[in-house]
């Protein structure tokens, strides 16, 4: 079966020749501009890491890409009549990201303490709700805001994987960090919860009643995702995802957990995938800097991380143009354009982002790299071709080429998953209307099937088995029952 995913089968063989195309033009100062010619800068250097991390780069180029982040965020945060290019919120967000892409190296000289100072500089110019663009502006912005709290959640991650106690190079010690990056997080949150729409959606803008914006929606839900997918240092969720205000700005206040604002905007992105599957989404809340996500890959890579499926049609015309962007002569992605002959690094960082995002979901919905159902027969998984509820919670399953039908007994609450998409119409059921079947959250619902599949998986003797198959569903992602 063809995968409408296209592109993917190419992506690591793609993202090798992008990291060495990269390599080739690293700038003397350690770092890259927006194209291979440009002026090195904070941000553009901070997406080429993932790149070459994604291609199983490091080593000595992403030493020297750190040494220049080390150097250049307290230099370039200076106002312009101190030499600095201005005091930006995206040098410090950017900044972050670039230092905690590679987590093996930050015990790299000058490494952790770059990050402490990133921390102070947001602990000194917090705004109402969030982060300013650039200083001396009231507004928040969502864009700053939400990069701001990924990289928060991220380095948060990093230092509960540390443990407590450890003293890093330049004297940061772990727990005094982690104790200043934890109200951060929760101030930008409270922030981003805020000015959060009815639809699921966020605006262009904060504070005024704009259009939606599908950029900002992206980046929100990217950041609260992170936010609450963290695990603490004993295995515990990092942050306890209870019900919390959301809206307020436009329209009346809800009570919602992280995980549910995170669904509804991934469903929201996925139902309006026409104003963004093939568009370049200009950001009107950057003053002075002409700004612009790259919206196709954005939010494709959103939608994915709320729980879509990559295979999704919603999604195919955006893995197209992501697609038909290599451009193998430049050994880089182009940007969308007049002549589409733009090859720059924000593409590049922007698309590896969302295959990498797709194939750690294909990962987990146990499929091949290329999206095809197609497996070894040495790995053959059983197709499912027969599925009855049986009596004290037994599930009687049926398989091609399989002897009999196997009887698997089930724990209640693994029971109540098969039974609620059992009665479900045939195309299946969402994974928020299982949640509420279950009185659970949304992002529970992954673990009880993949534990449920497991089960079945060990009833056919260890044979590769999936009960519950995931999908699209009334518009959202859900699942439906095998053999149907």
């Amino acid at each position: 079966m063809k995968s409408a995913h296209t592109g993917l089968a190419a992506f690591e063989t793609r993202a090798g020749e992008a990291a060495r195309t990269l390599l080739h033009n690293q700038g003397y100062d350690g770092g890259w501009g927006l194209t291979l010619t440009s002026v090195s800068s904070i941000v553009n250097t901070s997406e080429v890491l993932p790149i070459l991390r994604a291609a199983g780069i490091a080593g000595q180029p992403v030493r020297q890409a750190l040494d220049f982040l080390i150097g250049a965020i307290p230099e370039h945060c200076q106002p312009r009549h101190k030499g600095g290019r201005g005091e930006h919120t995206r040098f410090i967000a950017f900044g972050l990201a670039g230092l905690l892409s590679h987590p093996r190296f930050f015990h790299h000289g000058g490494v952790a303490e770059a990050v402490a100072w990133c921390v102070g500089w947001l602990e000194d110019h917090q705004v109402d709700h969030g982060w300013p663009e650039v200083l001396g502006l009231d507004d928040t912005s969502l864009h700053q805001t939400a990069l701001v709290v990924d990289g928060l959640a991220r380095l948060r991650d990093a230092l509960h994987d540390f443990g407590p106690g450890l003293v890093l190079p330049g004297g940061v010690e772990t727990n005094s960090l982690l104790e200043r990056v934890e109200p951060l997080i929760n101030h930008g949150v409270h922030g981003l919860l805020y000015h959060r729409r009815p639809s699921g959606s966020w605006g262009w803008r904060t504070y005024i009643d704009t259009d939606p914006s599908p950029s900002k929606t992206a980046l929100c839900l990217l950041a609260l995702s992170s936010v609450s997918a963290g695990i603490g240092p004993a295995g515990e969720p990092a942050y306890r995802d209870d019900p919390r205000e959301t809206g307020g700005v436009h329209g009346p206040v809800q009570h919602k957990q992280l995980s549910d604002v995170v669904v509804e905007a991934g469903q929201w992105l996925l139902h309006n995938h026409h104003r963004w599957e093939t568009f370049v989404e200009d950001d009107k809340d950057v003053q002075g800097t002409a700004w612009e996500h790259m919206a196709y890959a954005l939010c494709a890579q959103a939608a994915i991380r709320a729980g879509a499926s990559p295979r999704d049609p919603r999604l195919a015309k955006a893995w197209k143009l992501m697609n038909d962007l290599w451009d193998p002569e430049a050994g880089l992605w182009n940007e969308p354009g007049a002549s589409g002959k733009r090859a720059t690094i924000r593409a590049a960082y922007y698309t590896v982002s969302a295959y990498e995002e797709s194939m750690h979901r294909l990962a987990r919905m146990s499929l091949t790299d290329s999206g095809s159902e197609v497996v070894s027969e040495a790995s053959a998984e059983m197709v499912i071709d027969h599925v009855a509820l049986g009596p004290d919670r037994t599930v009687l399953v049926g398989a091609r080429d399989s002897d009999g039908r196997v009887t698997c007994v089930l724990s209640e609450r693994l029971f109540d998953v098969v039974k609620a998409v059992h009665d479900a119409p045939e195309a299946g059921l969402a994974t928020e209307r299982i949640a509420a079947a279950l009185y659970v959250a949304p992002s529970s619902v992954p673990k009880y099937v993949q534990r449920l599949n497991q089960a079945v998986s060990a009833a056919f003797g260890g044979a590769p088995a999936r009960l519950l198959l995931a999908g699209t569903v009334d518009g959202a992602s859900g699942y439906r029952l095998a053999g149907r």
